[in-house]
C-alpha cells in the first residue's frame, strides 16, 4: 500500500493527541461490543462441542474435525477473556503501567492465537478435501493424529511469534513508560511481510484450491448420482459451512493483511488516513472470531440439534434443582 507523500507532510493529516485519545476510545467501545456478542456464541460452540466427544454415532469426518474445532474455540475464548481486559487496562492509562509479562504476552498471544485459529480452519479444509476426494484415505487418519496435528499448529504458530516474544518490552522517553516492538524499523517491516507473505498467503491460496475442488466434485457427483442423495446433501451442507467460514475468514482477515504487508509500519501511526485503515482493517479481523459460531449454528443441523439439547439438559436440571433449593429456604425460614 503506497503512501503519498504529500499526505504525510501535510498537518490537517497529522496525528494529534486528541484525535489519539477520542478514536482509541471508540474503537475500544467497539472492540467491548465484539466481545459481548463473541463471548456466548463462543461458549455455547465449545459446551456442545465437549458434550459431543462422547457420542458413537456420527461420520468419520465429524469426529475427525470436532477437536480442531474445539481448538478455534477455546482459542477464541482465551483471545476474549485476556485480550479485551489488557486493551481496556492500556486505554485507562496515558502510558503503559501493565508490567513488562503484560507487555510482551499481550501482542505475543494474539499473534500466536491468531495464526493457530488459522491453520487449525486449514487443517479442516484439508480433512475435508481427503474426505471427499480420497475418502479411502480416510481410515488412514486417527483421532490421536489429530490431536498431534493441534500441538504442532501451536508450536509453528508459536515459532512465527517468536521475534515478538523477544523484542517487546518497555522503554521509558521523558518519565513515561511505553510498550513496545525494539526490533528495528526495517527488520520489523520484513518480518510482517514475511508473515503476510509466507505464513497467511500461501495457506489461503490451499483453502481456496481445497474448497474449489470438493464444491466441484460435488456438483459433478450430484449429477451423475455417484452417491445417495442423503450422503450427498450432508457432505454439501458440511462444505457450505465451512466455505462460508472460510469466506469470512478472507473478507474480514485479508484487509489487514494486505495493509501489513504493503504498509510500512513506520507510517501506519503519523497520518490519520493509514491510522483509521490500520484500526479498521484490526477491528474487522477480530470480527471475524463472533462470526464462527453463529455460522455453526445457523447453517449445520446437527449443531443446532445439540444446541437445543443443550438448553433442554441446563432447563431440566434447573427444573430439579428447583424444589430442593425452595425446601432449604422454608427450612431456613422456619428457624
Amino acid at each position: 500500500m503506497a503512501t503519498n507523500s504529500s499526505a504525510e507532510n501535510d498537518p490537517s493529516f497529522a496525528l494529534s493527541e486528541l484525535f489519539l485519545f477520542y478514536s482509541k476510545n471508540v474503537f475500544v467501545a467497539l472492540h467491548i461490543f465484539l466481545f459481548l456478542l463473541g463471548m456466548p456464541g463462543n461458549i455455547l460452540l465449545l459446551l456442545v462441542l465437549i458434550l459431543g466427544l462422547s457420542r458413537k454415532n456420527g461420520s468419520r469426518i465429524t469426529h475427525l474435525t470436532e477437536p480442531l474445532l474445539i481448538n478455534i474455540a477455546s482459542l477464541d475464548l482465551f483471545f476474549f477473556l485476556y485480550n479485551i481486559p489488557v486493551m481496556l487496562g492500556n486505554v485507562m492509562f496515558k502510558d503503559w503501567h501493565l508490567g513488562y509479562l503484560l507487555c510482551v504476552t499481550y501482542h505475543s498471544l494474539s499473534l500466536w492465537i491468531t495464526f493457530a485459529d488459522f491453520y487449525s480452519m486449514l487443517a479442516i479444509s484439508l480433512l475435508r478435501y481427503t474426505a471427499v476426494i480420497h475418502p479411502m484415505h480416510m481410515v488412514l487418519i486417527s483421532p490421536r493424529q489429530i490431536s498431534l496435528a493441534c500441538i504442532f499448529i501451536w508450536l509453528v504458530c508459536l515459532l512465527f511469534s517468536t521475534p515478538l516474544w523477544i523484542h517487546y518490552g518497555i522503554v521509558e522517553v521523558e518519565g513515561e513508560t511505553f510498550c513496545v516492538n525494539q526490533m528495528v524499523s526495517s527488520d520489523l517491516n520484513l518480518y510482517l511481510q514475511l508473515l503476510g507473505g509466507v505464513g497467511f498467503l500461501p495457506a489461503l491460496l490451499l483453502m481456496i484450491f481445497c474448497y474449489s475442488r470438493i464444491i466441484s466434485t460435488l456438483r459433478v457427483r450430484r449429477i451423475l448420482s455417484i452417491h445417495t442423495a442423503v450422503s450427498l446433501h450432508i457432505n454439501w451442507r458440511a462444505t457450505v459451512m465451512a466455505l462460508v467460514t472460510m469466506v469470512a475468514l478472507v473478507a474480514m482477515c485479508l484487509p489487514y493483511w494486505l495493509m501489513v504487508f504493503f504498509a510500512r509500519y513506520d507510517v501506519v501511526l503519523t497520518t490519520v488516513p493509514m491510522y483509521l485503515a490500520y484500526q479498521l482493517t484490526s477491528l474487522l479481523a477480530f470480527a471475524n472470531r463472533c462470526i464462527h459460531p453463529i455460522i455453526c449454528f445457523c447453517l449445520s443441523f446437527q449443531f443446532q440439534a445439540r444446541l437445543r439439547n443443550l438448553f433442554r439438559r441446563t432447563g431440566k436440571r434447573i427444573r430439579q434443582l428447583g424444589p430442593s433449593h425452595v425446601g432449604r429456604i422454608e427450612v431456613l425460614g422456619s428457624m
